[in-house]
């Protein structure tokens, strides 16, 4: 952070430069304020240039005549070189022109007269450093001011939270000169912590990323950070500090560890952290009331960035459901013109029927793939557990003709979902079809069935696992794109119709792949209420 005045009661944190070439004037200027002060002293203009470029110096005071030097004249070169430092002339021998001049030009504060008297000159010099806090105070608002100013156009120019959260952090640890900062969220169940970027990126943050901040290992610190409460701990505190902040201040050997808290319209959404673990001084209330301005600044952004996203998703799947639906009733138009012949060539197939029935199907998917739109009256309460069940039976025997075992993994304490029965088996059906037609033979296809663990287990989570090849990524991008060719839509229609099936009962689909090392689907359900409007 950068430095401030500690208190402008506070004498001794602000040195005070005496110059006079008259060695038994500086001897009793230093006996009668060195108690109450800072005092250095210099014989000569150029000692006192020398001792200002190597020490910071509230106050200078110069006797107005020196040999080479006027004392006028040695404080208007002190003004250049720190125009901060609050300048006093001490003369017994100066005019009114010269002193009136000097001072209305800002080159000196005010002037002492010789012999001057000790109270006096002590009421002089803390008026002198008063007004030295003052104007550091009114510059380090400002610079915090324009700091502030800058960071917010910087960050509300970004619409990627990642970044965001990147360039707040940067900017506190190289712009405000702390010694590291951090970001962390709550999770979605708001019972623990997550860390989301530090800096310095060392070895010392990935391992706080392995400490674990929950709310049941520190329940009085989540408790007030989610009031609002901003909270700093010591190093000589520790003993009464609870495990998880013990164990955060050890591992950055901080003396002092400052945690404040994110606040967003819609409450607490995570933290701002600081330490000094670089031996730099402690954090005092200044600091922090900055630290509610970037963090205000921060969760303002965050929240525009999040909300340009959520639009731009918005958007795509609008998109995405405009081709769908075009795809559907495509697909739907050619099915229902394509049965009736198919049909009639079955019945006189003979031995064609083989060939007829990879073309029906086809068939089949394309009428999923149009048909998915429930009826009414058909909502009801549905257990994963027996659909998985029965979804093993169904394929029992085209996994066994492909030397394929199917394996059902369910967990009892899945709950129960809300949906039209029909249209989930047909989505897991085609899932797992897909899954075995991935899979060569001899491997295993997978159905796990379990209650969601990003929702804390207020939810149902379905995984189809394949022990196929694997997809590369720009072709895991574009599994679930609806397309106008109708060869690529009765390739993979179980995908697409999965999505739209999973949010017509509010969930999800999504799929993971690498090459080598097969593909997994997973679909999320949220899970039944006993609110009959939902």
């Amino acid at each position: 952070m950068k430095p401030r005045p500690i208190s402008a009661h506070d004498s001794r944190e602000f040195p005070i430069l005496y110059v006079d070439d008259e060695a038994a004037n500086l001897r009793v200027f230093e006996l009668t304020f060195r108690r109450d002060f800072s005092v250095l002293t210099a014989q000569s203009a150029e000692e006192g240039m020398r001792l200002l470029n190597d020490n910071p110096v509230a106050v200078v005071l110069s006797d107005q005549k020196m040999p080479g030097m006027t004392g006028v004249e040695f404080l208007s070169r002190v003004r250049e070189l720190d125009d901060q430092a609050v300048r006093i002339l001490v003369t017994a021998y100066g005019d009114a022109e010269t002193l009136g001049a000097a001072i209305n030009d800002g080159r000196i504060y005010r002037y002492v007269a010789k012999p001057w008297d000790p109270d006096q000159m002590a009421l002089t010099l803390r008026r002198a450093i008063e007004r030295y806090a003052l104007d550091r105070e009114r510059g380090a608002l400002v610079d915090e001011l324009t700091f502030l100013n800058w960071l917010s156009r910087t960050l509300h120019r970004e619409i990627d939270p990642d970044r965001v959260v990147r360039l707040l952090i940067d900017a506190a640890h190289s712009e405000l000169g702390l010694d590291a900062a951090a970001v962390l969220f709550f999770t979605p169940d708001r019972s623990a912590l997550r860390w989301a970027a530090a800096v310095p990126r060392d070895e010392v943050a990935e391992r706080l990323r392995a400490i674990e901040l929950s709310r049941a290992g520190a329940p009085d610190f989540f408790e007030r950070l989610e009031g609002g409460v901003a909270q700093a701990f010591r190093v000589d505190q520790m003993s009464g500090l609870e495990a998880p902040i013990r164990q955060w201040i050890s591992e950055v050997s901080a003396e002092e560890l400052v945690i404040v808290p994110l606040a967003g319209e819609a409450g607490v959404i995570g933290a701002i952290a600081i330490d000094n673990r670089s031996g730099g001084r402690r954090f005092g209330a200044d600091d922090r009331t900055l630290l509610d301005g970037l963090s205000t600044q921060a969760v303002i952004a965050l929240e525009k960035a999040r909300t340009a996203v959520a639009l731009r998703s918005s958007h795509e799947q609008l998109q995405r459901a405009d081709r769908l639906g075009i795809l559907g009733r495509l697909s739907l138009g050619v099915a229902r013109a394509l049965e009736e012949p198919l049909a009639r060539l079955e019945s006189v197939a003979g031995d064609a029927g083989f060939e007829l029935e990879g073309v029906r199907k086809q068939l089949a998917g394309l009428l999923a793939l149009g048909e998915t739109q429930p009826e009414a009256g058909s909502v009801g309460t549905i257990d994963l557990l027996e659909i998985a069940r029965e979804i093993a039976s169904l394929v029992e025997g085209t996994a066994a003709a492909a030397s394929i075992e199917v394996a059902v993994e369910a967990d009892p304490a899945t709950p129960k979902v809300i949906g039209q029965r029909a249209l989930l088996e047909q989505m897991l059906v085609g899932l797992t079809l897909n899954a075995i037609d991935a899979t060569p033979a001899g491997e295993r296809v997978l159905l796990r069935i379990a209650p969601d663990p990003d929702e804390s287990g207020d939810g149902a989570w379905i995984e189809i696992v394949d022990a196929g090849p694997g997809m590369q990524p720009d072709e895991l991008q574009q599994v679930f794109e609806p397309k106008l060719r109708l060869e690529e839509a009765v390739a993979r229609p179980s995908l697409i119709v999965a999505q739209q099936i999973a949010r017509q009962h509010g969930g999800t689909v999504s799929a993971r792949s690498a090459v080598g090392q097969g593909s997994t689907v997973e679909v999320r359900l949220p899970a039944a209420t006993d609110d009959p409007s939902a």
